[in-house]
């Protein structure tokens, strides 16, 4: 089966190894794999293995798409706020991973992030 395009673009932008900062809290983490079935991140100080899977990515423009700025809100906890970016890839990953994942999707093209108090992502114009 040939990539989506959210697939694509990270595939087309970042590699193996490559660090990167969460939006909020700069705290740095790397991209370990990008295997065909997963993006897998190295969360966190113990570098927690973390894979998530390309259909979960895929579903991020749909998700946002018509909305506008939404927040990305990474909360530790197995709930999130259902309309925030967290909440959405909480029913794919249960660990905080919306601030690491949307650092990776600007750096793909596919979000913009505003940084401010609370940060917040929108879809670029190409994914609109």
């Amino acid at each position: 089966m040939p990539p989506g395009t959210v697939e694509h673009a990270v595939r087309q932008a970042v590699v193996e190894g490559q660090t990167f900062h969460t939006p909020a809290r700069g705290s740095e983490f790397s991209v370990a794999r990008l295997s065909p079935e997963h993006l897998v991140l190295l969360l966190g100080k113990k570098e927690a293995w973390t894979p998530i899977s390309w259909k979960c990515l895929e579903g991020i423009p749909d998700f946002l798409r018509g909305r506008g700025w939404v927040v990305i809100g990474s909360v530790y906890d197995t709930y999130a706020d259902p309309d925030t970016l967290d909440g959405y890839l909480k029913g794919c990953v249960k660990r905080a991973t919306a601030g690491w994942v949307a650092a990776v999707l600007e750096h793909a093209g596919v979000v913009q992030i505003d940084r401010g108090r609370p940060a917040r992502v929108q879809l670029t114009p190409a994914y609109r």
